[in-house]
């Protein structure tokens, strides 16, 4: 039984390749890259790899794929990204020790 929404491997390629590329062209576009600090040589000696965010917001925009998405939605989805990942990096900075748990209480309810 053929599932219409099954694609084939050119097709998913060709929607990755095509996705990423549009996505990192307009994320790049609205951040402000300091040039200053790399010279022309180094920037060509050393390739460019996408932030996490980028990674994150591409996996997203392939993995539900919707009409829905215009330039607006797609800075908005990206800054929620960004934020999502600051407050877990502040998350996981914070030292835990081995007798550190949620408070669970537990109380037995009756039924009378």
């Amino acid at each position: 039984m053929p599932n219409e929404h099954r694609i084939d491997r050119r097709r998913f390629a060709e929607s990755l390749v095509v996705s990423s590329g549009a996505i990192t062209a307009m994320i790049g576009s609205s951040l402000s890259l300091n040039a200053e600090d790399k010279s022309p040589v180094e920037a060509k000696d050393t390739p460019s790899r996408p932030s996490e965010e980028v990674l994150l917001l591409t996996c997203l925009m392939q993995r539900y794929p919707s009409d829905h998405f215009d330039e607006a939605a797609i800075q908005g989805i990206f800054r929620d990204l960004r934020g999502d990942l600051a407050r877990g990096k502040i998350l996981s900075e914070f030292p835990l020790e081995n007798s550190d748990e949620p408070c669970f209480e537990f109380r037995a309810y009756r039924n009378k």
